[in-house]
C-alpha cells in the first residue's frame, strides 16, 4: 500500500522521536541525536553566547531540528531563525514562473543576509534530501538561471563564508528517500535508522566524548596539511592507469598551485578566532589551485548534483586551466548549462581524501556532496577558497585574481578518487615526491620523520 508523503513524515518521526520512549534500540537513538546536536553546536558552529544561529533544513529533518534548535539555546544562542526548503515548492516556481521572473530574488531575503553577516550570525545547513529527483523534469536553464541571480545577488554573504568571516557548518540528517537511495536493500525503516547509524559512526557522535573524538582527528588532518606544506609542492600529478573509453589512462592531470599555497584540514577560523568546522564528517585535506594552470584529463569516480541534477561518468580536459571538453554518461545537458555560469570552467578548489577514509569504507555511494566527496580526491569547479593561498583572505578581489584564485558565482565538487589512482606532488624545485599510491597516502606522509620536530622527509 502506497503512503503519502506527509504520513511517512508522520511515521518517521514517530519512529524517531516518539517509540524512544518504548525500547533501549530508541532510546540508544534520542542520545546519539542529542550527542550530534550538540557537536553541530559546540564543535560545529562552536555557537557563542548571545550569538544568533542561522539554520537551513528540509521539512522532513524538522524533529531533528528541534532538537538543534534546543541546544543552541541551552549553549546561549540570542535567537535561532529556521529556513526551511521544500524542493516540490521550489519545483512548482520553476515550471510555472514567468520567465522575466525566473531571475527575481526577494530584496527581503537579502536584507535578512545582510543583517545576520553584520552581526555575526552561525549559520547550520542540513543536508539530505527529501525528493531526490523531483527536479529531473525541470530544465537545466531555468535552473541555472534562477540559480545564478540568487547567487550574485548574495555574493557578500557566500564570500564571507568562504573567507570564514563567520562560523559555518555543513552536517546531515537521513530522508527516508535519501536512506533507500543509499540502502536500497532494506525497508524503509531500517534503511534510516542504518543511514543514522553511518552518519554518527563518520561523525564520531556515537563516541563517548565527541568533541574530544574530532580534535583528535583534526590533529591527523593538520598534521598530513603541514607535511605538505613542508614539502613546497607546487603541483599535483594525478594518475589514474585504468584505460578509460579511449584506451588511455582513465586520468592524467596535473594540477597547479599557487607560489604560496596553504594546506587545510579540519577546522577553520574566524577574525576572531573562533574555531569551527565547516563539515562534518570531513576527511580531506584541500588547497586552491592555480585557475590558469591546470592541464590533462580527468573522470569523475562518482555522481554528483548541479543544480540538483545527477550528473555521473563525467570526463573533463583542461588546457591553460580552463575546461576545452566535457563529457558525461548521464547529465552532460547539465554540464552544458553549468559551464556557462561565469568561472565555472576553471578549478576553485582540489582536495585529497585517502580511501582508507571512515565515510568511503562505508562501502556505499551516498548521492550527496558532503560524504561522497569525503570518501575520495575530489575537484570543485568555480570559487576558491582563498584561504588556500598565503594571506588570501586578505587580498583584494585584483590581487586574488593576480595570484589564480578563482572567482564564480558557483562552488561544486566533482569526486576523481579511485583505489587505483597515485598522486604525485612536484615541489617548487621540480623534485616529484610521492603523495598518493593506489589511492592511500604514502607512510611518509602521515608520520614524521623526527617526531620531537615534526619533519617530513619522503
Amino acid at each position: 500500500m502506497a503512503v503519502s508523503a506527509s504520513m511517512a513524515d508522520e511515521t518517521m518521526a514517530e519512529t524517531i522521536m516518539e517509540s524512544s520512549q518504548n525500547t533501549p534500540v530508541d532510546d540508544r537513538l534520542a542520545h546519539l541525536q542529542s550527542q550530534y546536536a550538540q557537536l553541530i553546536i559546540k564543535s560545529g558552529v562552536n555557537l557563542q553566547p548571545g550569538q544568533g544561529l542561522s539554520v537551513r533544513a528540509e521539512l522532513e529533518h524538522a524533529p531533528f531540528v528541534r532538537q538543534l534548535v534546543a541546544a543552541a539555546y541551552q549553549a546561549g544562542a540570542k535567537h535561532v531563525f529556521v529556513q526551511w526548503d521544500d524542493d516540490p515548492t521550489t519545483r512548482a516556481r520553476l515550471l510555472n514562473v514567468a520567465a522575466d521572473s525566473v531571475e527575481y530574488v526577494p530584496p527581503f531575503d537579502v536584507v535578512r543576509l545582510q543583517q545576520m553577516l553584520d552581526e555575526g550570525w552561525a549559520r547550520v545547513s542540513l543536508v539530505g534530501p527529501a525528493h531526490p529527483t523531483i527536479m529531473n523534469d525541470v530544465p537545466p536553464a531555468i535552473m541555472r538561471r534562477a540559480s545564478a541571480a540568487r547567487s550574485v545577488a548574495t555574493k557578500f554573504y557566500s564570500d564571507a563564508t568562504m573567507t570564514n568571516r563567520i562560523p559555518w557548518c555543513v552536517a546531515a540528517v537521513p530522508t527516508q528517500a535519501w536512506a533507500q537511495q543509499v540502502f536500497p536493500e532494506l525497508s524503509a525503516h531500517d534503511a534510516v535508522a542504518q543511514l543514522w547509524t553511518t552518519i554518527f559512526a563518520t561523525a564520531r557522535a556515537d563516541q563517548p566524548d565527541p568533541q574530544a573524538a574530532w580534535l583528535a582527528h583534526e590533529h591527523t588532518l593538520e598534521s598530513v596539511a603541514a607535511a605538505l606544506i613542508q614539502l613546497h609542492v607546487r603541483s599535483l600529478h594525478f594518475v589514474d592507469a585504468t584505460p578509460g573509453r579511449d584506451g588511455k589512462p582513465a586520468t592524467d592531470l596535473v594540477v597547479g598551485l599557487s607560489e604560496a599555497p596553504v594546506w587545510i584540514g579540519g577546522s577553520g577560523h574566524t577574525p576572531q578566532d573562533v574555531r569551527f568546522q565547516p563539515n562534518i564528517p570531513t576527511e580531506e585535506i584541500f588547497t586552491t589551485p592555480h585557475n590558469m594552470h591546470v592541464e590533462g584529463w580527468v573522470s569523475t569516480s562518482k555522481p554528483t548534483f548541479p543544480f540538483g541534477r545527477r550528473v555521473e561518468g563525467g570526463w573533463f580536459r583542461f588546457s591553460k586551466g580552463q575546461v576545452v571538453e566535457h563529457h558525461a554518461e548521464v547529465g552532460e545537458e547539465v554540464l552544458d548549462e553549468f559551464f556557462l555560469i561565469p568561472g565555472a570552467q576553471r578549478l576553485g578548489e582540489i582536495a585529497l581524501v585517502d580511501v582508507r577514509s571512515p565515510v568511503n569504507e562505508a562501502g556505499r555511494v551516498f548521492y550527496e556532496i558532503l560524504f561522497d566527496e569525503n570518501c575520495v580526491c575530489h575537484m570543485a569547479f568555480g570559487d576558491a577558497y582563498p584561504g588556500g593561498v598565503v594571506a588570501g583572505e586578505s587580498m583584494t578581489a585584483d590581487e586574488r585574481e593576480a595570484v589564480g584564485i578563482n572567482s564564480s558565482q558557483t562552488h561544486v565538487d566533482f569526486m576523481i578518487g579511485t583505489p587505483t589512482m597515485d598522486v604525485t606532488g612536484i615541489t617548487a624545485d621540480g623534485v616529484r615526491v610521492p603523495i598518493m599510491v593506489q589511492g592511500r597516502f604514502v607512510d611518509a606522509l602521515t608520520t614524521p620523520q623526527d617526531q620531537d620536530n615534526g619533519t617530513y622527509s619522503i
